[in-house]
């Protein structure tokens, strides 16, 4: 397992630290550490790795961004990720010509959904192909627990 994931674009940055369990149960569901950090923005938050896909597959962030991979031909519309308690969520387009734009947004953790305090967001752009096959298999590897 990887001490962290950190995909770095320009002043962008989003890190990911080794995923824990503090409910030592595995059903429960894993937790990272993570930060986005852009320009002057800086934000962190603790998420679940575990969650729900855009068409409620139940998919991993790693089995996501697998998938980004896996499309690297191109799909219509926007594809989403996000933590079960919306603390991390992740959007991606792809342009049609070889570049996907990945969103990636941070919410404040233990806040409720209709009352969040603070939401940070940065957009990442990656070439379709072998950048977000290597996006992917970075990902994989830091989140293995």
């Amino acid at each position: 397992m990887a001490e962290r994931f950190e995909l770095q674009q320009g002043t962008a940055r989003w890190v990911l630290g080794a995923p824990y369990n503090p409910w030592e149960e595995p059903h429960f569901g894993w937790r990272v550490a993570t930060e986005l950090h852009d320009g002057a923005m800086n934000a962190a938050t603790d998420a679940g790795i575990d969650g729900w896909s855009d068409d409620s597959r139940g998919l991993t962030v790693a089995g996501f961004v697998a998938e980004l991979a896996a499309s690297w031909r191109g799909w219509h519309g926007v594809r989403r990720w996000r933590s079960l308690d919306h603390e991390l969520q992740l959007d991606a387009r792809h342009d049609g010509h070889g570049h996907v734009d990945l969103g990636v947004t941070l919410r404040e953790s233990g806040a409720d959904f209709v009352g969040r305090h603070w939401c940070a967001r940065t957009v990442f752009v990656l070439e379709a192909g072998e950048e977000t096959g290597r996006l992917s298999s970075d990902l994989a590897d830091a989140l293995r627990h």
